[in-house]
């Protein structure tokens, strides 16, 4: 048996199914992206996102899937157009119980203002009875909103853990407040999720470091916005373009 022959005859059918299916990917849809037509995120933006954008502008721009993924005050978050997007029944789910919330923060605060001042030394016992039924009202009310609070603050931290793995855009009332890049985006000088502090301080030597290394900003020039890089164990874990005078409460 010729082993040397058939090793041979195999080599030349890899190499010819490699041609074919390299030939055959190159004219399919599923061919990459040249280099210089992948998108960065970066001081100038990211796609047709501009630091200060309008929400108007933002959703007209074709970037984004026009879905609030989630809202809470005034904020609302986009994923970017075909990106997976969250199931329906989720964001169903999600807005009835931020009107849950809101409703019961509402009752807590509509008990407390009626409470008013207590009775004064010459009251009557009818008005000691009546501050107390109201007192007792409110601290009802309140324990009803402070049981909220917790899954409130779970619910939120789950999304900003969605939206920082996913990428996409949070709008405070009508301004963009972040664009976060989704996953395998690069900066404009190639950092990365990944990419350690040494190299953000290579690529940007004029970040400023902030809460002790856990984040470094790059300013915006001629704005007030920062492109800035989050860290944990010394490396890269998200970064966003974030303006932090767009408030979302």
């Amino acid at each position: 048996m010729n082993i040397l022959g058939g090793f041979k005859a195999v080599c030349v059918v890899a190499v010819a199914l490699t041609a074919v299916s390299c030939s055959a990917g190159s004219g399919s849809g599923d061919q990459q992206p040249a280099e210089s037509d992948k998108k960065v995120l970066d001081v100038t933006g990211f796609g047709k996102l501009k630091p200060g954008m309008s929400k108007q502008d933002a959703l007209a721009s074709g970037e984004l899937a026009d879905v609030v993924v989630s809202k809470f005050d005034k904020c609302e978050d986009y994923r970017y157009a075909g990106a997976p997007q969250p199931d329906p029944k989720k964001l169903e789910e999600e807005a009835e119980f931020d009107k849950k919330y809101a409703a019961a923060q509402k009752a807590a605060d509509d008990a407390q203002a009626a409470v008013g001042e207590a009775p004064g030394p010459n009251a009557g016992a009818a008005a000691y009875a009546a501050y107390a039924e109201k007192a007792a009202a409110s601290a009802e009310a309140s324990a009803k909103a402070t049981e909220l609070i917790s899954e409130s603050t779970q619910r939120i931290v789950a999304r900003a853990e969605e939206r920082e793995a996913n990428g996409g855009v949070l709008v405070a009332g009508d301004q963009i407040r972040m664009i976060i890049a989704p996953p395998g985006v690069t900066s404009a000088k190639g950092i990365t999720k990944g990419s350690t502090i040494e190299q953000v301080k290579a690529a940007y030597p004029n970040a400023v470091e902030k809460e002790e290394g856990k984040t470094f900003e790059v300013p915006v020039p001629d704005r007030t916005d920062v492109l800035s890089f989050h860290v944990t164990d010394g490396k890269v874990t998200t970064f966003m373009l974030f303006n932090g005078e767009a408030k979302c409460s």
